[in-house]
């Protein structure tokens, strides 16, 4: 229900959006709700921090893998050996470093990450915009998915006072 009321949220803020050019970023609202849910964190001050930090990081990661494929072609690397070597560092430090820092290196920074790449305009749209997905993710959390813990502690205290 509350990815519901998520995308509702997400195409209202959508349509001013459209005539600047800048609704691409409003995927990234969109990603962060369906993330915090899903993974149903029973602490959601760790939930939100956890699904904040790991959404930047995989836009970061995506932005600098496509850097990477940029610099390495300079070099004369094909495409597509600097893909899989961006990608490939990308999983090692998500990987590798999970244990130690799991706010930034986590599943939501994967999935981030592999959405931003998902097509060129998508990666085009981050690479000209970082600020706002980065905000997008911001928004997501504070906004949409902080309101929504609210609305269910509050809905869960009526709840108990009926019961009692």
């Amino acid at each position: 229900m509350w990815i519901l009321i998520c995308n509702v949220i997400v195409q209202l803020v959508n349509i001013p959006l459209e005539g600047a050019g800048l609704h691409s970023w409003t995927w990234t609202i969109f990603l962060a709700n369906v993330l915090f849910f899903i993974k149903s964190n029973p602490d959601h001050k760790a939930g939100l921090l956890e699904n904040a930090l790991g959404g930047i990081f995989g836009l970061l990661g995506a932005m600098g893998l496509y850097g990477l494929i940029v610099l390495l072609g300079g070099f004369g690397v094909p495409a597509l050996v600097s893909t899989i070597l961006a990608i490939a560092i990308f999983l090692f430090l998500t990987i590798v470093l999970n244990p130690v820092v799991p706010y930034v290196f986590n599943n939501n920074a994967l999935c981030f990450f592999l959405v931003a790449l998902n097509n060129s305009e998508c990666i085009g749209n981050v690479l000209a915009h970082p600020f706002l997905h980065i905000g997008g993710v911001i928004i997501g959390n504070l906004i949409v998915n902080v309101g929504t813990v609210l609305i269910v502690e509050c809905v869960a205290k009526m709840m108990a006072k009926k019961k009692a």
